[in-house]
């Protein structure tokens, strides 16, 4: 086993990357597929049956990923050293607003995937992918504690945060590929990367996100394969949509709004380039 040491300068903290294996039933959060109707299907709802995503959705990304990488990667964001071992942590950085900072660690709810962009170039060796995660809460949110994973076919990619990683209320974060700004696109604002910045982790043909915290399933979505989703553009999840509603890809569109030459998406942003279908 292998445990390079990546400093990552933004957000002034060290970034140790682990290889370790790990399979796809890791935390048996994952989707699966519905052999019968050929429909993907989330069986990570703890409350209620599962949601069924129809296989012939009209936005259904070309293109094919990469395989993946030889062993999964588990990314453990830890404090930087500091010679007073009685230092505590502090707040975020920035004005926590006037509901201030939440008074309790992540729970189930309290973070939503809204956003995807599962190919930012045709072929495999695709470092450029994302996903934008949003806070539900209305006070300043410690990411402390979750932990990210996505199965690529026989391993589980993932991301751990172990320090304190503060977002605003009602604020946003971004998971990639890699978070370096020259293979990201210039991704703002805050972004955590994949252990390993393995790259291909966002398969093009669907797959399952889960960000889970204290045990406790925190949001998980189950996207279906967008053949007609041009490359560069990510689906994403209107803003003035209810958040109750993402179960239904028919409400997620095409971003329309562009961050980098040629591609086009919100990251860190809120998805207001799109509006919610009328009913």
């Amino acid at each position: 086993m292998r445990t390079p040491l990546l400093l990552l300068v933004p957000l002034q903290v060290l970034f140790l990357l682990t290889a370790v294996g790990a399979g796809c039933a890791g935390s048996g959060l994952t989707g699966f597929a519905d052999e019968d109707a050929g429909a993907v299907v989330d069986a990570t709802a703890a409350d209620g049956p599962p949601v069924v995503f129809p296989p012939d959705d009209p936005l259904t990304a070309a293109g094919e990923d990469g395989g993946a990488p030889d062993d999964a990667a588990l990314l453990i964001v830890t404090p930087p050293t500091d010679d007073d071992a009685s230092v505590v942590p502090t707040g975020p950085s920035f004005d926590a607003g006037p509901d201030g900072e939440c008074g309790e660690p992540l729970g189930p709810g309290d973070l939503a995937i809204d956003e995807l962009l599962i190919a930012s170039l045709s072929g495999t060796g695709d470092h450029g992918e994302w996903l934008e995660v949003a806070s539900a809460r209305a006070c300043a949110l410690d990411l402390v504690g979750l932990h990210a994973e996505c199965p690529v076919g026989a391993k589980v990619i993932t991301l751990d945060v172990t320090t304190d990683v503060w977002i605003p209320a009602g604020g946003f974060f971004v998971i990639a590929d890699s978070t370096d700004p020259a293979v990201n696109h210039a991704l703002p604002a805050l972004v955590l990367g994949w252990a390993g910045s393995p790259g291909d982790v966002l398969r093009n043909e669907g797959g399952t996100v889960t960000l889970i915290a204290n045990g406790a399933l925190i949001d998980s979505v189950t996207y279906p394969d967008f053949k007609k989703l041009p490359v560069g553009t990510s689906i994403t999840f209107p803003s003035d949509c209810a958040m109750a509603s993402r179960s239904s890809w028919a409400l997620w569109q095409p971003s329309r709004t562009s961050w980098f030459p040629e591609l086009y998406g919100s990251p860190n942003a809120l998805n207001d380039d799109v509006q919610c279908p009328d009913d």
